[in-house]
């Protein structure tokens, strides 16, 4: 066989080669994200719409939840002194951007809470008020203490929590939510730490969508 031919032949299956690696890395990047979501699933414990994970900043907490938290940037700090609740669907229907919330609460057995909304890319939502959350020292309340926050795209009055598109590249998009909520509890009560699932929470509910 001519020398020129055996040149080209080497050329086709170096590409083949390097094809196949590609195609391999980025199996192993899906299959790892929905490994760690399965993971992080099997150590959750519901409260209506929330959902926080029992074993973060727990000594149980293994090397996919390690992974997790590395993943989606949570600073999570031991248990005792901060527990988190995540929400991205309201009665199994994914948040998105074109729809409306209304998040309604009152004060909580914590130090210190916040609410945030975090993009599908686990970043803070870029907005031009830079307005990213709410906690219970800048919220304005009602007579009786309790609030209400809106969220949406669009501009709402009072406690207004703007969301929009992520920062991230639409085609790196796995989640079928648009964005979440993030609720943050420092030093939580007794109530938090031993029945997660039923504790006091803020409740979500959604106002319409155009």
């Amino acid at each position: 066989m001519p020398t020129k031919n055996l040149g080209v032949i080497d050329k086709m299956k170096m590409f083949r080669w390097i094809a196949a690696a590609l195609l391999t890395l980025v199996l192993s990047a899906v299959l790892m994200v929905r490994t760690i979501g399965t993971g992080l699933s099997a150590m959750s414990a519901q409260n209506g719409n929330w959902v926080t994970n029992v074993s973060t900043g727990s000594a149980d907490a293994g090397i996919m939840l390690k992974a997790t938290v590395a993943v989606g940037g949570l600073l999570a700090s031991t248990r005792e002194n901060s527990m988190y609740y995540r929400l991205n669907s309201v009665a199994g229907e994914p948040l998105r951007l074109n729809c409306r919330y209304r998040i309604e609460g009152d004060d909580y057995d914590a130090d210190w809470w916040s609410i945030t909304a975090y993009g599908w890319d686990n970043y803070l939502i870029p907005n031009r008020l830079k307005r990213y959350s709410f906690n219970n020292e800048n919220i304005l309340r009602r007579e009786d203490g309790s609030w209400v926050i809106h969220v949406a795209a669009n501009e709402q009055p009072e406690n207004w929590l703007p969301v929009g598109p992520s920062g991230a590249p639409t085609w790196r998009k796995l989640p079928d939510y648009d964005f979440d909520l993030l609720l943050r509890l420092y030093t939580p009560g007794r109530a938090y730490l031993e029945e997660p699932q039923s504790a006091a929470l803020p409740t979500v509910t959604l106002e319409g969508c155009s």
